[in-house]
């Protein structure tokens, strides 16, 4: 019994080890069913993101090349690029952004505001896509939407000199002075210091257009008595003041003193304080100016001019000849004195030589150099603002 019990323990040990054979079998064959099929979903893996790859570099070339047609200022080949760009992706951020611009440069401002609202949804506070938005709105007079995405793109983007500038345009569009003159301090107080008075120049012409446009004759008001030095300012305050009263006589005389190579400053004035029949308070003022500006010719010129106007002949001449300046005006001026004087030979051998020349008085630019007949706020040929000044040296034979 014990013997056949053996040799069954043995039939039943080499059973076991058949059955653990087959299990390692199947579960080496399970093993390599799972690896296979890993390997297989690691293929199909990385051939969907080879093509995803592809299909965003196609996207990125697309978008790229829209961009170099738009800086090259072809916008028909921009917008048929990304036309073909946003059909593939409707929604890729940088595409629509790019066709609103070339919307908003083919005058579509409508269309551009429709695609920079479709980024928005996309990607609500992206930078580029707000001040965008906010250019749109500029475009089409939606100062206060202006507003609310030039003070949110502030929130999302570091501060800087040019975006408190742009604050500063809508704040004036929408008559918030006092916010404009606030943003400015801060711009000034940004950029380096040769580069303030430029700043501060800068708000100064802002409020002057504004008030210019708006015919704002408060505003002008204060430009022109806070700087008197600012010409244009004083010149469309004068235009604009219907009272012509003596608050704007003693502005006046203010701008004459702090700018006193401004022919146009002393004809408003002479032409306000004539028309009050107060020539002598301009005779008087004309002489202090002499005697603080002994070295400019300008001054004596317009006394003289004064006088021969009051028919004041010899204090006109008196005036007039101690001018030792070549200038075709002076020269024309002195003629005329002579006339009135009865040196009639004397009066002809001055406008014998002055044939030819302008006999008008000329301003030229202080940056540029360019002469004009007449007085403008801005030099017509840099553009520079308040730049045009008189010069007495006759230097018209060009013009």
């Amino acid at each position: 019994f014990q013997a056949e019990d053996g040799i069954r323990d043995v039939e039943r040990s080499r059973g076991l080890g058949d059955v653990y054979k087959r299990q390692v079998m199947v579960g080496f064959a399970a093993a390599m069913v799972i690896m296979a099929g890993g390997e297989l979903r690691g293929v199909l893996r990385r051939a969907r993101e080879k093509r995803k790859r592809k299909v965003e570099e196609k996207k990125r070339f697309l978008f790229r090349t829209a961009l170099g047609w738009w800086n090259t200022g072809d916008l028909a080949k921009a917008r048929a690029i990304l036309k073909k760009l946003l059909s593939m992706d409707s929604k890729f951020l940088e595409g629509l952004i790019l066709m609103g611009v070339v919307a908003r440069e083919e005058g579509k401002k409508e269309e551009a505001l429709s695609w920079h609202r479709k980024a928005r949804r996309v990607l609500e506070d992206d930078p580029w896509l707000l001040y965008q938005l906010y250019q749109d709105f500029v475009a089409t007079g939606e100062w206060d939407e202006a507003l609310d995405a030039l003070e949110l793109l502030l929130k999302k983007s570091k501060p800087s000199a040019e975006l408190y500038r742009e604050l500063m345009k809508v704040s004036l569009e929408l008559g918030r002075v006092d916010k404009a003159l606030a943003l400015q301090s801060k711009v000034v107080k940004m950029v380096p210091k040769d580069e303030k008075e430029r700043e501060e120049k800068r708000l100064t012409w802002m409020l002057y257009e504004k008030a210019k446009r708006d015919g704002d004759r408060g505003l002008m008001g204060k430009l022109a008595k806070s700087n008197p030095s600012f010409v244009p300012a004083v010149v469309a305050l004068v235009e604009m003041d219907g009272n012509k009263g003596d608050k704007l006589i003693e502005t006046l005389k203010k701008a004459c003193e702090a700018n006193p190579r401004v022919l146009v400053l002393f004809d408003k004035l002479e032409d306000l304080l004539l028309a009050k029949e107060r020539p002598g308070e301009i005779i008087s003022f004309y002489r202090r100016l002499m005697a603080r500006y002994p070295h400019n010719p300008l001054i004596p010129f317009v006394l003289a001019r004064l006088h021969f106007s009051l028919g004041m002949y010899q204090d006109a001449q008196k005036t007039v000849s101690a001018l030792e300046v070549e200038d075709p005006s002076v020269d024309f001026l002195k003629g005329l004195v002579l006339c009135r004087l009865g040196e009639r030979e004397k009066a002809f051998q001055l406008f014998s030589g002055a044939l030819g020349r302008d006999m008008c008085v000329l301003y030229s630019c202080e940056k540029c150099g360019r002469v004009a007949v007449k007085w403008q706020d801005r030099c017509p040929g840099c553009g520079e603002g308040g730049t045009l000044v008189t010069e007495l040296k006759g230097g018209g034979d060009g013009v």
